[in-house]
């Protein structure tokens, strides 16, 4: 737990002092609430309008960005997190530590998850601050999204970690990544032109069902954390297996 934890704190210090994360970070939040404002959300059968065009007291169109906000943010923050150690080759240091390696691989999942969450926090809680002071807020469906989103960060964080484990090259981490995330949560968008059970099979496997349709409503099921927990755990044992493999390369 030791190790665990010192990996937590190096790695979150190293982001932290990062321009680049800062400016990440910022482009991000302010993208989000362009969308919020601005735009509202356009896709799918789930379309809204933007805050100023709506005006109504909800932070529906913030929810619904979401999950897309995560596949894309989280392959951008994990996508340097093992590529840089296998390019540099400092990974060849990091086995040779007394340190077991699934506190390496479990460290920087809980750095790269705090920072997303973190950055989710600072969209989203100071949002529903102003929108409370113009209207009557639900403020358990705030709760549930903040509580739905981290899980959802933590599944999108796991997968990322484990595309950048996979590869020396942060591009092809990225793309691998956000491929993989962007896709599962655009399966929602065609369930209405699969056949029954296959799009059953895609309904399940999109976010959409798991946060849009709990987390996102201030409902928690224990469908979305089973899906979301799966997720963590299969990306985060992959991530194990690719650098075990590594170790006898």
């Amino acid at each position: 737990m030791k190790g665990t934890l010192a990996i937590l704190r190096r790695e979150l210090l190293e982001r932290l002092r990062s321009s680049a994360t800062g400016v990440l970070c910022v482009l991000a939040v302010g993208g989000l609430l362009a969308l919020f404002f601005f735009i509202g959300f356009p896709i799918g059968d789930l379309r809204l309008a933007g805050f100023w065009s709506a005006r109504v007291a909800s932070l529906d169109v913030l929810f619904a960005w979401l999950p897309l906000f995560y596949a894309l943010l989280a392959p951008a923050l994990t996508m340097g997190a093992w590529a840089e150690e296998l390019r540099s080759g400092r990974v060849e240091m990091l086995f040779a530590q007394p340190v077991p390696l699934r506190s390496f691989v479990l460290g920087k999942f809980l750095a790269a998850w705090s920072l997303l969450v973190g950055i989710s926090l600072v969209a989203v809680l100071p949002l529903a601050f102003v929108v409370a002071s113009i209207g009557p807020l639900d403020w358990g469906q705030v709760i549930g999204g903040l509580i739905g989103g981290a899980g959802l960060a933590a599944a999108s964080t796991a997968i990322g970690l484990c595309a950048s484990a996979l590869g020396q090259e942060e591009l092809v981490s990225f793309l691998v990544s956000a491929f993989l995330l962007v896709g599962l949560w655009s399966t929602s968008l065609f369930v209405r032109v699969l056949p029954g059970g296959l799009a059953e099979v895609a309904w399940y496997a999109s976010p959409s069902l798991h946060f849009l349709e709990s987390g996102a409503r201030g409902i928690f099921d224990a469908r979305d954390l089973v899906y979301q927990g799966l997720l963590v755990a299969a990306g985060l044992l992959l991530n194990l297996v690719a650098l075990e493999g590594r170790r006898y390369d």
